[in-house]
């Protein structure tokens, strides 16, 4: 069944990248295309003459939220060990879910969530973004036509920085767990979070297949999860991943996407929707359907969901891995240097590391590398 009255939206996480939620829904506000009924948040709600909260209902308790504006979609960009309880209490409530990723900590709230979603017969949109660009629906063609033949491996490197300030950006961050409870943050299960999605799905969204390979490593003393890192396997497909990425690059790699054919060979910035396929010579840029106005279309039209939560298995089984690692070794500080006044560290090779391990399909540890 579709819906065709204006929908009733509810955000629950106001601040952090709550705030992009709350600019993406106001212009949808003002035009009518949505009822934007209610914010909620445990903290002061964050001010902005760009987004105002004017007369909109503010709650400090989703809840309360719930029974109070009846939403028919719920938005949650809370901290990941909320999410299971928000989201199952949402669909309870009637309301289709757009949740942040990552959804869930492990496979086994992968399946509590998944079975509310089938007991109510609601939706699960989850908040990878990248794979709404059309430049990933492009090199999925690609593949599909057999411009690339065979693919034998998909893999990214990204190699971005983080001031000292990022790990105080919450009590939480930076930390491995919180009164018992695994943190999803770290390179990996944080902003390269897409990264390890846009893999398992350009090489064909199939479950892995045996060991999930790790090394994470920290530069910092003071945090307990990886800001340097790389992950391997094979799906069941025959297809291997290769995920390579750090915080303390000196050189910005976006986040580059190799996918390699019997035929050829692909490249794709995921972030920036630029894609490069065989027999191009100039990358081309591409658009991005936002998950949002897909979620709305898929009430509105039955449009398929791009991101939907049978998505993310496989995404969650890595992140499982990840979170239940050990805290991550420390790099000598020889290998390392700190620049700015917000510093940053830099781990000395870390941009070429992570480019090679990926463009080789190697963990650190096979590179040479003085640190690994």
């Amino acid at each position: 069944m579709t819906e065709t009255r204006t929908p009733r939206i509810a955000l629950v996480g106001a601040n952090g990248y709550g705030l992009h939620h709350r600019h993406n829904l106001e212009p949808r506000r003002r035009s009518g295309e949505l009822d934007f009924v209610a914010l909620c948040d445990t903290a002061e709600i964050y001010e902005d003459d760009a987004i105002p909260v004017g007369d909109l209902p503010v709650f400090d308790d989703y809840k309360a939220m719930l029974d109070a504006t009846d939403p028919d979609v719920v938005i949650i960009a809370t901290p990941p060990p909320t999410h299971l309880p928000i989201a199952s209490a949402a669909m309870r409530h009637g309301a289709d879910v757009y949740l942040e990723k990552p959804p869930v900590a492990n496979l086994a709230e992968y399946a509590q969530l998944y079975d509310v979603m089938t007991e109510t017969g609601r939706n699960v949109q989850v908040g990878f973004q990248a794979l709404g660009s059309h430049a990933f629906n492009a090199l999925r063609d690609a593949i599909e036509a057999g411009q690339l033949g065979e693919v034998e491996a998909v893999s990214v490197a990204g190699s971005w920085r983080r001031p000292d300030s990022y790990y105080r950006r919450s009590p939480w961050a930076g930390k491995r767990e919180a009164n018992g409870t695994l943190i999803a943050d770290g390179a990996l299960a944080n902003p390269f979070a897409h990264a390890s999605q846009e893999a398992i799905a350009l090489a064909g969204d199939w479950p892995l297949d045996g060991e999930i390979e790790l090394e994470r490593l920290r530069t910092r003393e003071s945090i307990e999860v990886d800001d340097t890192a790389v992950w391997r396997a094979t799906n069941k497909n025959g297809v291997q991943i290769t995920v390579a990425v750090t915080l303390c690059g000196d050189k910005k790699l976006e986040g580059d996407v190799y996918v390699r054919g019997t035929e050829g060979e692909a490249w794709f910035e995921y972030p920036t929707d630029k894609l490069l396929l065989p027999g191009e010579s100039e990358p081309k840029q591409y658009g991005r359907t936002d998950l949002l106005d897909n979620l709305l279309a898929h009430r509105n039209k039955g449009v398929g969901l791009i991101s939907g939560l049978r998505r993310a298995k496989t995404f969650t089984g890595v992140l499982e891995r990840v979170l239940n690692d050990p805290i991550p070794r420390l790099v000598d500080a020889e290998h390392l240097e700190r620049v700015g006044d917000d510093p940053v560290t830099i781990l000395k090779g870390a941009d070429k590391a992570v480019e090679d391990a990926a463009k080789q399909g190697k963990l650190f540890s096979e590179l040479g590398l003085p640190w690994a």
